[in-house]
């Protein structure tokens, strides 16, 4: 029955709320299956209650209910926050624990070493990428865009495009957004404009950050004018300009 609550109530119920039922479920000696271990690790990840996050990984993993997706998660929450060294442990953990590093992992170890610009691990993590049987996806190639981009290696942007296209290949919302983004870091702001009306072009609706990126990218460069002509045209949309 807990199980059950938990896997269909997950989303709609606050997080304390999910403690209490979890917790409950504990107490009455009632064992939690994979599913339900994996969406409390996803809840506490996400909320970035690393401790909470850390003992339901310890549980799941102790009871032998630990999967792939189990691993993911919790390498997920220790990037987010910035826990490498756990981070790194729980790889080796999943490799000893006889899975193989994960698509999904290999992303997220590529994200949290390039968003705190350890470009020395990342460069490492990608090339243990490149060397495993993984296949990058939209996801891969839309980190690549953004950490290359916040670093303004437009070259490296230039080269990650030039890859996509040769397995046939399109950016995705995302991946767009973060060239936007990449292109304001270089001072190449008509070829952030020009991002917007491929996407267009091709059928990919812009959204709020997609705006939000342009905007920033405007301004960044000074031309406060355009700018503020698309910040104008947001608020006529119901959209705000402010970053979140």
């Amino acid at each position: 029955m807990y199980n059950c609550v938990i896997n269909c109530c997950a989303r709609a119920l606050p997080v304390d709320e999910l403690t209490r039922i979890f917790d409950e479920m504990l107490q009455c000696d009632f064992s939690p299956n994979t599913i339900t271990f994996n969406i409390m690790l996803d809840v506490y990840g996400k909320e970035r209650l690393l401790k909470k996050a850390r003992k339901v990984f310890w549980m799941a993993r102790t009871r032998g209910l630990a999967d792939v997706i189990s691993y993911n998660t919790i390498i997920a929450a220790y990037g987010q926050n910035k826990d490498f060294t756990n981070m790194r442990a729980t790889v080796r953990k999943m490799e000893f624990s006889g899975f193989s590093v994960s698509l999904e992992a290999y992303n997220c170890m590529l994200d949290a070493y390039g968003k705190d610009s350890q470009m020395e691990n990342f460069r490492s993590v990608l090339q243990r990428l490149k060397e495993s049987s993984c296949v990058f996806d939209h996801y891969t190639y839309g980190v690549l865009i953004n950490i290359y981009g916040e670093q303004g290696w437009i070259e490296e942007v230039a080269s990650v495009l030039s890859e996509l296209k040769e397995y046939g290949l399109e950016p995705n919302l995302c991946g767009y957004n973060s060239l936007i983004k990449a292109y304001g870091v270089a001072g190449m702001v008509e070829e952030a404009v020009d991002v917007v009306k491929e996407m267009r072009e091709k059928g990919i609706e812009p959204d709020h950050i997609t705006y939000i990126n342009l905007v920033h990218a405007l301004q960044r460069n000074d031309n406060f004018l355009e700018a503020v002509k698309w910040s104008l045209w947001m608020k006529q949309m119901g959209m705000s300009s402010a970053k979140h």
